[in-house]
């Protein structure tokens, strides 16, 4: 669910969650991974671990880089519009060596999960990917994930491997994702 708040600079996309809230999704730059520590502070161990699949307790300069740098892929921080400063989810859609394919994660602040957000972020993304080329996405998780899982299933995604602690999904990018 989106909304228009006054004034939106390029490449940013309001999602107004399930409960009424207004946050911003803006593309990450370098100097936000001070916020994004903090968020990852909040965040229960459980949290972290589904989304790294370790308790990760915060991202070093070298592996935020990873993660937003323009040759690896997009990556964005989600805000609440009342609290500009403060990061509530980081989303990172990362170029892979197979053609067409891309890999999405999502780390939600745990008092903004179930409100919708990851779902509209993964919707955010998979536009994101079409517009970039990409035929599928695919998605490391933990079997224990069902928000994730829930999100993925509802999306079309197919099981690519499930054995161990994981389950790697693939989701398909519409055609009509723009």
């Amino acid at each position: 669910m989106s909304y228009a708040p006054a004034a939106l600079r390029p490449g940013d996309h309001p999602i107004l969650t399930l409960d009424g809230r207004p946050t911003l999704t803006r593309p990450a730059v370098t100097a936000d991974r001070t916020a994004v520590n903090a968020m990852h502070a909040r965040c229960s161990a459980e949290s972290r671990h589904r989304r790294y699949q370790t308790a990760r307790q915060r991202l070093t300069p070298s592996e935020w880089h990873s993660l937003t740098g323009p040759d690896r892929g997009l990556a964005w921080v989600t805000r609440p519009v009342e609290d500009p400063y403060r990061v509530i989810a980081a989303t990172h859609l990362l170029r892979t060596p197979a053609a067409r394919t891309g890999e999405l994660a999502i780390l939600v602040e745990d008092v903004w999960q179930n409100v919708g957000l990851g779902t509209s972020l993964v919707r955010h993304a998979l536009r994101e990917a079409h517009r970039l080329g990409m035929a599928s996405v695919h998605v490391l998780t933990d079997r224990d994930n069902h928000h994730m899982l829930s999100i993925c299933r509802s999306l079309g995604a197919r099981v690519r491997d499930a054995q161990g602690p994981t389950v790697d999904l693939a989701l398909p990018v519409p055609e009509d994702a723009s």
